[in-house]
């Protein structure tokens, strides 16, 4: 009967230290990785996927994290209700964290959404306390800090992703100094607005501001009708010109040719050629009348009847 108990006793003990033993195995997934304590201490970490073993509890304990999936933190507001096919998501507001200053001494809430990833899990695991209040707090901090060096126009429209990007390289640095072992992936922000009291006074200024680029845009597309014309007509004017210029030069090359011609007439009979020219200009200057030329030189009148000469 002894043997019976001690061979019982036997199996079982064999039973459960078998079952202690099997329960050391454990899978790490695709995209998981594993850290595996000895009393509490730091050992090793699995980055490999598989089944693995470790010394049982209470000698080894084995943290698994998937270190693909991205992760988020929420600032200024905090979701409610993921939503699904059916409803619309649902957001609870913290203005505590969302209601900042601007450069310019103006309020605005930010609603800004962190994405991250664990890059080390053992940093992760082990070099800060909580991580994602550790990481809202810096977020928070970083956020502050870059709204605080903009003006509101630049954070509501003028800026955005440029505020987003300086907010992550300045997160990213933080975290990088408290050793959190995670890669900042994106901040984005969920929402940016001018605070419920002054809201419709920033309204006004946002419907200012569309007034003034549509005018601007009306200007721009009315100088570009009247520019197109304006030129045509200059350029015609400059051509006229430029045609009145040649026209000009021409004749006034034509009259000095003709003066030369007369000139060079008048000195081959000086007397009879400024005859012949006092003539001509007396019958322009007196048109329809009867002209008689006197010579009175020798104290005996003489005339030219020169309307008779012409009937004949």
């Amino acid at each position: 009967m002894k043997k019976i108990t001690g061979a019982v006793a036997l199996l079982v003990a064999l039973v459960i230290a078998g079952i202690w033993f099997a329960s050391g195995f454990y899978t790490v997934q695709s995209g998981e990785q594993a850290v595996v304590l000895r009393f509490g201490k730091y050992i090793d970490t699995i980055t490999e996927a598989g089944l693995n073993w470790h010394m049982p509890y209470p000698i080894d304990q084995v943290e698994i994290l998937n270190v693909v999936e991205p992760r988020r933190i929420e600032i200024g507001f905090i979701t409610v209700d993921e939503g699904g096919f059916n409803r619309s998501p649902s957001y609870k507001d913290n203005p505590q964290q969302s209601m900042m200053i601007t450069g310019d001494e103006n309020l605005v809430d930010v609603e800004t959404v962190v994405q991250y990833r664990i890059k080390d899990i053992k940093d992760y695991l082990f070099n800060v306390r909580d991580q994602n209040k550790t990481l809202l707090a810096a977020a928070e901090s970083a956020i502050r800090r870059v709204v605080a060096n903009h003006i509101l126009d630049e954070v509501l429209t003028d800026n955005k992703s440029g505020i987003q990007s300086e907010i992550k390289a300045d997160l990213q640095e933080i975290c990088d100094s408290y050793n959190m072992g995670i890669t900042i992936t994106a901040v984005q922000f969920q929402d940016v607005s001018a605070p419920e009291e002054v809201d419709d006074a920033f309204k006004d200024v946002t419907n200012a501001r569309e007034d003034k680029n549509s005018y601007i845009n009306e200007a721009e597309s009315y100088a570009n009708e009247v520019l197109p014309k304006a030129r045509g007509n200059a350029a015609q004017i400059i051509n006229e010109a430029e045609a009145y210029k040649e026209k000009r030069i021409a004749e006034a090359r034509g009259d000095v040719a003709n003066f030369v011609q007369i000139l060079e007439r008048y000195k081959m009979g000086e007397e009879v050629t400024r005859t012949r020219m006092y003539l001509e200009m007396m019958e322009k200057i007196l048109p329809g009348l009867n002209k008689y030329i006197v010579d009175g030189d020798s104290g005996t009148i003489k005339f030219l009847p020169l309307e008779s000469l012409k009937n004949q």
